[in-house]
Order: C-alpha cells, then sequence, then structure tokens
C-alpha cells in the first residue's frame, strides 16, 4: 500500500492511503449535501455516469484517443484557424471553443459504448477493476485527463508544452483546470461518492482469479493483498454494524424513533432502515462473510503446503471459482437495490419500498 499515488501505481491497481481517505470524504461530502439540501439528485446523477468510467477497456480507450486525434485536428483546428480571419474571428473562436469543451466527455461516452458493443463481456469484467483504480487507487496527488492515457491531454503536458514561458504559467495554468481539468476532478470525486452504492465490487475486485496464475500464488494475494485487506476489513465493519442495527432493534423500541428524529441519521435511513432488514442488507452480510472465510480459507491452505500436504488443485479452484460467481451475483443485487432506492427518492417516484421483498419490483 503506497501513501499517494503515481501513473504507474494506477496502472497496477496499487491501492494508495490517501485515495481511501478522499473517498471517505467524498461519502461523507455527498451525505452532508444530500441531508441539507434534502435531495439525492446529484448522487442519482453521478450513478447513472458513472458507467462511462466503470465500463471502460483498452478498446474504448484507444477508440476515444482515436476519435480525439480526428476531431481536434478536423474541427477544432480548423475552427481556430477561421478564429485569425477578420470577420469570422467571432464565430470560428466559439465554435471551435463549444467543440474543444463539449467534445471530451461526448467523445469519452460514445468510446465506452463502442467498446461496451464491442466487447461487453471484457466491459463487465473490468467494471470491479475500474471501480478499485479510481476509488482506492487514484488520487488527487495523480492529475485527472481529459482523455484517458492520452500522451498529449493530460494536466501535466499541458503545463510543460511548447510555448509556455514562466510569465504565462499561470494564465496556463488556470484556464485548462477551470474548463477542463476541474470537470474532470469534480468526475472523478463524483465516482468516489457513489461508493455508497458500489461499494460492494470491493468484494468481486482484482486479478486474484485471473488466468495464468497458479493456485498457490492465487492463495497469497487472497492472503496478503491489500485489496484482500480492505475487503476483510469492510466485511468485518458491515458485519459490526448490522449485528449493532440488530441488537439495538431487538432491545430498543423507540430505536427507529430516535433515528429518524435527527436530520442527518433520518436521511441516512433510507440505507440503514432502522425499522426492518432489508434483503439486500442480507445480501452485503453475506458477502462480508465470504471475504473473511475466503481470508481464512487461504491461510489455512496455505500452511497445507508449508506442511507438504497441500489441498487438490481442481476442488480448490472450483471453490474459489464458485466463491467468486456467488460474490458476483450478491454484489450486483445489492447494487441493484441500493440504487433502486437512490432513483426512488432522488426522483420522488412513488414506486414500492424496499422491504421484505427480495427485489423491489416483485
Amino acid at each position: 500500500m503506497r501513501w499517494v499515488s503515481s501513473k504507474e501505481s494506477v496502472a497496477k491497481g496499487e491501492v494508495s492511503v490517501l485515495a481511501i481517505v478522499e473517498t471517505l470524504l467524498a461519502i461523507a461530502l455527498v451525505f452532508y449535501l444530500s441531508s441539507h439540501f434534502n435531495t439525492l439528485r446529484w448522487l442519482a446523477i453521478a450513478m447513472c455516469v458513472s458507467p462511462l468510467l466503470l465500463l471502460r477497456t483498452e478498446e474504448s480507450t484507444r477508440l476515444g484517443i482515436k476519435w480525439w486525434d480526428w476531431w481536434d485536428a478536423n474541427v477544432v483546428a480548423p475552427c481556430m484557424l477561421i478564429s485569425g480571419l477578420g470577420v469570422k474571428k467571432v464565430v470560428g473562436f466559439c465554435i471551435g471553443s463549444v467543440a474543444f469543451e463539449l467534445s471530451p466527455p461526448i467523445i469519452r461516452a460514445f468510446a465506452t459504448v463502442a467498446g461496451l458493443v464491442a466487447g461487453p463481456g471484457d466491459s463487465l469484467k473490468a467494471i470491479p477493476r475500474n471501480w478499485v483504480r479510481v476509488t482506492l487507487a487514484t488520487d488527487s496527488w495523480e492529475a485527472p485527463e481529459v482523455i484517458p492515457d492520452h500522451e498529449k491531454w493530460s494536466f501535466k503536458w499541458w503545463m510543460r508544452r511548447p510555448g509556455v514561458g514562466t510569465l504565462r504559467r499561470v494564465d496556463a495554468f488556470i484556464l485548462p483546470f477551470c474548463i477542463f481539468f476541474f470537470p474532470a476532478l469534480l468526475y472523478r470525486w463524483s465516482l468516489k461518492a457513489t461508493s455508497i452504492i458500489y461499494a460492494p465490487l470491493v468484494f468481486v475486485a482484482h486479478s486474484t482469479f485471473s488466468e495464468g496464475t497458479d493456485l498457490r500464488t492465487k492463495l497469497e494475494l487472497i492472503k496478503r493483498g491489500d485489496l484482500s485487506r480492505i475487503r476483510v476489513l469492510y466485511g468485518v465493519a458491515a458485519i459490526a454494524t448490522f449485528l449493532v442495527k440488530l441488537v439495538l432493534m431487538a432491545k430498543w423500541n423507540g430505536f427507529a424513533a430516535w433515528w429518524n428524529g435527527n436530520p442527518i441519521t433520518e436521511f441516512l435511513a433510507l440505507y440503514v432502515a432502522p425499522a426492518e432488514i432489508p434483503k439486500w442488507q442480507v445480501a452485503e452480510l453475506a458477502n462480508s462473510a465470504l471475504a473473511i472465510g475466503a481470508m481464512l480459507f487461504a491461510r489455512h491452505a496455505l500452511l497445507r503446503y508449508e506442511l507438504g500436504h497441500p489441498f487438490p488443485d481442481t476442488p480448490v479452484k472450483r471453490l474459489l471459482g464458485f466463491v467468486s460467481g456467488l460474490r458476483w451475483v450478491l454484489a450486483l443485487y445489492a447494487i441493484v437495490c441500493t440504487g433502486y432506492i437512490t432513483m426512488r427518492e432522488a426522483r420522488h417516484w412513488h414506486l414500492p419500498a424496499l422491504g421484505e421483498k427480495w427485489i423491489p419490483w416483485q
């Protein structure tokens, strides 16, 4: 685990302490703002646009770079050239500026959709990896990118680009940051804030079960990997919170009324559900137990290796594969339910509330 991220550590998915702190701050901030303004619309919007990043693959990144280079050369550059020709100066400058400022998110969106259509399996597999990369591996130490992995359109390149002298450093910093990089930074923090909803992805994230890795290495990753430790810590916290809530519900008749009496805790009641035990919370509880169980199993299996009596590879691989698939199902179920709650509250839709039902529309 690192203190701060770098381009290399982000590419490897290494967890940074600063990224975790920023994610927790983003969650706290979204809860505060949502309770203060009594709305979840901002969180709902962030939840809906986050797939633009979560579904990102190598193919969609390549397409984004290719399309942006074409757009920049064939649309933006000619408009900027026209802006220097007398009467047409204002028109050309306005068209070029609008095309330059609005096109990056549009291109990224179309590239992501194209990547999803070309390889839906790869896009779905990339979701947990991308979530970990943004929420747990990327922090403010690593500047945001207008076009992902584009060497030219990065903040560091912009500041060091040819023609930017010392006297122009302030202007060269303020303009691109406000117009291009601040929105990208805001988008990054918005995705971190949606960890309220997408946190179950931590149970299925990482390349623990990637092909080409021998069984012992997989067990070592489960036992000693930074992400595995975060997964277990999250699981322990989830189980402890669930048990505390269960005890309070059983022993304190006025627990739900007390919880709903404070504006902030009343807002959190959407996800805490102090008066009931929603099935999606049971799913997160099961996922937490699986994370802890996988860690304990890995420790025991590695001990068997050291003693010279390892478990047979085939049954262990099947067990790990089954647990991985079960985690996917439980995580997606929890995400769908919490996302449903968020959209229902944000839009004030008159839809059935989550309670004893297994699915919201049952």
